[in-house]
C-alpha cells in the first residue's frame, strides 16, 4: 500500500516541491530517551586512499532533454472529442478511464487491469499523462508503451495540446563523472561502473558508483544554504508509519543515532538487471531486450562500507508487538516498507531485517562520506545481498504491512520466472582484467567475487581457458578485506590468476556452502544472471 505521503507525490502538480515534503502535518508521538547501547560505536575511519576517488560532485545541473515519445497515429475518421469530454470519463462509479496524450484520446478502462504501475494511471484519469511521464521518463524508453497506445487510442482531442512542458522535472541533478561511468539514460538517470575501473579497488568511489534511478533526484539529496551536510543529516526526519488506527510517529536521525548508535558495515550494491546483455546474449530476449538497459554489462555493482542504524534495533522499539509476533512465526507475514523522497518505493521481508546477522541498516554514510545525491543522501536503506531496487534512496517513512508494497516496482517489475518478487542476489564472480604476463604465454586474470544474499564466504574462485574442461584455482586478496562491524561477508573479495594464453577464460566462484555457478543461469526475466563470466582476448 501507498502512505499518505507518497499518493501526494504521485498527484502533485508541483511535482518539486512535494518532494521536499515529508508526513505532512505528523508531529513526533514518542520520544527517544537518548540512552548509550552496548553496540554504539563510533563509525569507521577509512583511509581515503582506498578508494579510487574520495569525494564527489555536489553540483547540480539541467539534464539534457528527451523528446517525447509519439503518440499513436491517428485513425483516418476517428472521433473527436473535447477536453472536457475526457475529463469526464474520469474510471469513478463506473465510468471509463480516459486519457489524453500528444492530441490523441485513449480509453485505459480496461488497460489499468494490466498496467505495469497497477493503479497508480488512475492519477492521470481523465487527465493528460505528458506531466506524469516527464518525471516518470521511463514511458519514453520503453518499446512497449507505443505498442499499448496503439492498442487503445479511440480518437482525437479537439484542443490542441500544449507541447511545452511548464516545468521539466530534470532541471537540477547531480553533476556526474562520465570519465568513471557509463552513461545508459539521462533521465531517469541510469549508468554502470565502467569495467576497467569496477576492480580498480576495494572500495568503490561515490563517484563510479552505478545509478539506478527511477525519477528526478529530489531536493532533499542536497543540503539547504549556509548548512553543512553533516548537519543536515541530523536534522532530516523519518515518520515511521502506523496505519489509520495509530499515531505516525517521526524521528530525526539525531534522535536514532542517540538511541541506538551507530555501525560500519562493508556490502556489495548490485542492480538486479546487471550483466543484462549477457543474459540476453546466452538465454535471448528479455524485458530488457529494445530499451537502452539492454547494453547493461557487469557494472551495476559495486562495494563499500556503510555507516547507519541497524534496523533490527529500530523496528522492535517501535513496533514491538508485530516484531514480536514475527519471531515467534518466522516473520513471512509481514513485510517492512520503504518510502523514497521521490515517489518510489519497496519492501522486504520483515524477517529478513530483524534478523541482526544481516547487517541491515538506515544508512547515512559511505567510505566515510555522507552519501552523494545519486546514492540516497541524507539516508537510504541499506540491505545487504537484497536486490538493489529494495534499497530505497531519499528514505522518508517505514511502515510494516501484512503484504509486500504495491508500487509498480514491486508488482510488475524485479520480479522473477516464477512471478516471486526478487530479493536476495545470488552466487556470483566476475572477470575484470585480462593481461599477458610479460616473457611468458600466460595470461593474468583479475575479477571479483561474492555470495550475494546468504552471505557466505567465498571458498574459492577458478578459472578456466579451456570452456571449463579443466580449471585453475585463483588467488583470493583476503588481505584487503576491512575490518568493521560486519556480521557477514556481504562484501567482495577480488582475486587473481594465472592460466595458458587463449582466445576466452571464465570463471565461476563458489561459497563455503559448497554452491557454485552453473554455466548459464536460468533465465530470469532478465534479472539475476549468474552464468560463469567469459571474457574474450585478444590475441
Amino acid at each position: 500500500m501507498f502512505s499518505s505521503t507518497a499518493r501526494r507525490l504521485w498527484v502533485s502538480g508541483a511535482f518539486r516541491s512535494a518532494l521536499v515534503v515529508g508526513g505532512a502535518g505528523t508531529v513526533a508521538a514518542v520520544a527517544l530517551s537518548p540512552s548509550s547501547p552496548a553496540n554504539s560505536a563510533a563509525a569507521v575511519v577509512l583511509d581515503p586512499n582506498t578508494a579510487a576517488s574520495s569525494s564527489y560532485s555536489t553540483e547540480r545541473t539541467p539534464t539534457p532533454a528527451l523528446p517525447r515519445r509519439s503518440g499513436a497515429a491517428p485513425v483516418p475518421g476517428e472521433p473527436t472529442f473535447t477536453r472536457s469530454q475526457v475529463a469526464s470519463n474520469d474510471g469513478v462509479e463506473g465510468r471509463p478511464m480516459w486519457v489524453s496524450y500528444r492530441g490523441g484520446v485513449y480509453d485505459a478502462t480496461e488497460f489499468r487491469r494490466i498496467h505495469p504501475g497497477g493503479h497508480i494511471i488512475s492519477q492521470a484519469a481523465g487527465a493528460d499523462v505528458s506531466a506524469f511521464w516527464d518525471v516518470w521518463a521511463h514511458h519514453h524508453h520503453s518499446p512497449k508503451v507505443g505498442q499499448y497506445l496503439k492498442e487503445i487510442r479511440i480518437g482525437a482531442l479537439k484542443e490542441k495540446d500544449d507541447e511545452e512542458a511548464t516545468h521539466d522535472p530534470y532541471d537540477s541533478e547531480p553533476v556526474r563523472d562520465a570519465n568513471v561511468q557509463t552513461i545508459f539514460m539521462d533521465r531517469p538517470y541510469c549508468s554502470e561502473t565502467p569495467v576497467e575501473h569496477l576492480g580498480s579497488s576495494y572500495l568503490t568511489s561515490p563517484a563510479a558508483l552505478y545509478v539506478r534511478n527511477h525519477a528526478p533526484v529530489p531536493d532533499c539529496a542536497w543540503e539547504p544554504e549556509g548548512e553543512s551536510r553533516e548537519s543536515n543529516i541530523q536534522h532530516h526526519e523519518v515518520v515511521f508509519e502506523e496505519g489509520d488506527a495509530g499515531a505516525s510517529p517521526t524521528f530525526t536521525v539525531a534522535d536514532l543515532q542517540s538511541r541506538f548508535g551507530t555501525v560500519t558495515v562493508t556490502s556489495i550494491l548490485q542492480c538486479a538487471g546487471n550483466r543484462a546483455g549477457e543474459d540476453i546474449k546466452a538465454t535471448g530476449n528479455s524485458g530488457f531486450t529494445g530499451s537502452p538497459l539492454e547494453r547493461i554489462t557487469v557494472g551495476m555493482l559495486g562495494n563499500a562500507q556503510w555507516t547507519g542504524v541497524r534496523l533490527a534495533e529500530v523496528l522492535p522499539a517501535l513496533y514491538p508487538k508485530e516484531c514480536a509476533a514475527a519471531a515467534q512465526h518466522g516473520g513471512g507475514e509481514w513485510h517492512v516498507v520503504f518510502e523514497g523522497a521521490d515517489g518510489y518505493s519497496g519492501s522486504t521481508p520483515l524477517a529478513r531485517i530483524l534478523d541482526p546477522k544481516n547487517d541491515c541498516i538506515l544508512a547515512t554514510h559511505m567510505n566515510g562520506e555522507p552519501l552523494s545525491p545519486d546514492h540516497g543522501y541524507p539516508m537510504r536503506a541499506l540491505l545487504p545481498g537484497i536486490a538493489g531496487a529494495r534499497n530505497v534512496k531519499w528514505l522518508q517513512s517505514i511502515s510494516l504491512s501484512r503484504v509486500p508494497v504495491d508500487a509498480p516496482w514491486n508488482e510488475y517489475y524485479y520480479k522473477n520466472r516464477d512471478g516471486e518478487q526478487i530479493q536476495q542476489l545470488p552466487l556470483q564472480s566476475i572477470i575484470t582484467d585480462t593481461a599477458q604476463k610479460e616473457g611468458t604465454q600466460l595470461l593474468e586474470v583479475r575479477g571479483l567475487a561474492y555470495s550475494g544474499g546468504s552471505g557466505n564466504s567465498i571458498a574459492r574462485v577458478e578459472v578456466s581457458s579451456d570452456d571449463g574442461k579443466s580449471w585453475s584455482e585463483a588467488t583470493i586478496k583476503t588481505e584487503e578485506v576491512k575490518k568493521d562491524q560486519s556480521s557477514k561477508s556481504f562484501g567482495w573479495v577480488r582475486w587473481t590468476a594465472e592460466v595458458p594464453r587463449t582466445a576466452q577464460v571464465c570463471c565461476r566462484a563458489t561459497d563455503t556452502e559448497g554452491k557454485t555457478q552453473c554455466e548459464i543461469s536460468p533465465k530470469q526475466r532478465g534479472y539475476l544472471y549468474n552464468g560463469w563470466s567469459k571474457v574474450k582476448v585478444e590475441m
